[in-house]
């Protein structure tokens, strides 16, 4: 007998809590630790039960790179494949009573080191693991429940993450022998592997590591809402969202399948037949089938009922995403995802006669909103517990209002669950939410980052013009254009023509808003005054 969604709730107690990452040498980063979690406990009474981080620094400090190699990390040691560069990894999972210290490194032994007396090669030790300071075997039990990475910037590093290979002892000991150059040749994307022995590394299982490609923003924000709109009223947690983006309700969708016959495989056919069999309408025309799902009368018991066929939404988004990835005959099965979302009643005084606002595609939103409602699917779409979040920069397309409401609506969005969240950012604004001890600041020296420290101001409720200046390294608050400008002015040398220089100060003065700089004008006027 299947369960009912409606008495089911989110599964509390659980963790995956980072600590601390140490790298020796990947990519720009050397000989850097970061320490994820503050080591004092949260002075915030009601604190959220999820754990948030930012990493934050100037362009080119590797912040995408230290999520990146968290990624490769957990993938590989998933799938016991090779890990090419030298690290230490320590998290938490578990339940609360029954907390899990994990350990993870391949450093070497002391003994392994006598024979290497030159900095040029750097051997690797046997990958080892402890849990709770005891040795034990690498195991499924040991990892996260899931790893979920999702990024605004370029894909191409990240899917080039995926070309992981399998090692035999011969691939392991050539492995030990490369040199730091070598094995830095080795990490640019696409470089071909030379080295004999390796093999091409085939999974057995599913991966529950996932890299969310832009593509799939559609199907995310679908399973997402579905996942939330099957729960009872009170455990929905993307209201606050959906208002945020002026839709006041998720109407319906569609999604459009093309089954060939001879390339459409059976198993693709049946998870076909599972949807269509909760669809309200079914039409097709040839080799095209059409589900269409209509939510406004009984939207709560439909999502039900797909999320209870499909065991989750998680589920649901991988059997979905296979299917629109292109298959053996050159064509993926599912072509076209379509949600129908309904726009929020204007409370312009306007507007108080017009109809009611028309339905609108999910297609149709602007890229911010689009973003904006994706990302926040993603967290009611895990509804998974020990789940590690990594986002790269996902603020991109957020205008300053939305930058604002992150932190706020991530505590809406995973309450109660305790998953680590770990986020690249440039937004002043959004680090004004969190403490110091959440925000992690990579500092890049001559041609590495070997340097990871919180900031040394007080950032909650921080003026975003103080993060600018102390946390992102800015001259200045103001735009550079502004600054100059004025400063220029402020500077010009004062001649005996003191009635020319006080118009033109005044003149500046009423161009310039309120603050330091008109303080500057005002106080240079002060000093041409006649006595």
């Amino acid at each position: 007998m299947g369960f009912r969604l409606k008495y089911i709730k989110f599964r509390g107690g659980e963790q995956m809590k980072l600590h601390r990452l140490y790298l020796e040498s990947y990519q720009v980063l050397r000989n850097l630790e970061i320490y994820f979690s503050p080591k004092t406990e949260n002075v915030l009474t009601q604190s959220p039960s999820y754990s948030l981080d930012f990493l934050v620094g100037v362009h080119g400090t590797g912040k995408s790179t230290v999520l990146r190699v968290l990624f490769d990390l957990m993938r590989k040691l998933e799938r016991n494949a090779p890990i090419e560069y030298a690290f230490e990894l320590k998290y938490e999972l578990g339940e609360t009573d029954t907390k899990r210290q994990i350990k993870l490194s391949n450093f070497p032994e002391e003994t392994e080191l006598e024979n290497f007396d030159t900095q040029d090669v750097l051997p690797l030790g046997e990958l080892k693991v402890w849990e709770n300071d005891v040795e034990v075997q690498l195991s499924r039990s040991v990892l996260p429940e899931i790893v979920v990475a999702f990024t605004t910037g370029s894909e191409t590093a990240w899917k080039k993450l995926d070309d992981i290979q399998s090692l035999d002892s011969g691939y392991s000991e050539a492995i030990q022998e490369l040199s730091l150059l070598d094995r830095a040749i080795r990490e640019i994307p696409g470089k071909p592997p030379n080295l004999d022995t390796l093999e091409s590394y085939t999974s057995q299982e599913e991966s529950q590591f996932l890299f969310i490609e832009a593509d799939r923003l559609s199907l995310v924000t679908l399973c997402g809402l579905l996942a939330d709109i099957a729960q009872t009223l009170e455990n929905q947690r993307l209201e606050e969202v959906l208002q945020g983006t002026s839709i006041s309700q998720v109407t319906g969708f569609s999604l459009k399948f093309r089954m060939t016959q001879g390339s459409t495989s059976l198993a693709d056919r049946e998870e076909v037949k599972r949807l269509a069999k909760l669809a309200t309408r079914t039409l097709r025309l040839g080799s095209d089938y059409l589900l269409v799902f209509d939510l406004t009368a009984s939207g709560n018991s439909i999502a039900q009922a797909i999320i209870e066929e499909f065991s989750s939404g998680l589920h649901l988004f991988k059997i979905l995403a296979r299917l629109g990835r292109v298959g053996d005959g050159g064509q993926p099965v599912l072509r076209a995802v379509n949600i129908f979302l309904e726009r929020s009643r204007s409370n312009h005084p306007e507007n108080e006669q017009q109809d009611d606002p028309p339905l609108l595609l999910f297609d149709w939103l602007s890229d911010g909103e689009q973003s904006f409602l994706a990302r926040m699917c993603l967290f009611t779409l895990l509804g998974e517990t020990e789940a590690l979040i990594l986002l790269d920069e996902p603020e991109v397309h957020f205008n300053d209002f939305w930058k604002r409401k992150i932190v706020s609506l991530l505590d809406k969005t995973l309450e109660g669950r305790q998953s680590h969240v770990l986020i690249t950012t440039h937004s002043s604004i959004t680090l004004t939410d969190v403490l110091e001890e959440d925000i992690v600041i990579l500092n890049r020296f001559a041609s590495y980052t070997e340097n990871a420290r919180n900031p040394d101001l007080k950032t909650f409720a921080a003026d975003p013009s103080d993060i600018m200046v102390h946390v992102f390294n800015a001259p200045h608050p103001a735009g550079q254009r502004s600054v100059s400008y004025i400063q220029r002015i402020l500077s010009e040398p004062i001649n005996e023509n003191l009635e020319e220089r006080r118009q033109t100060l005044e003149n500046l003065l009423a161009v310039v808003a309120q603050g330091y700089w008109s303080y500057k004008i005002r106080r240079q006027l002060l000093e041409i005054e006649p006595e």
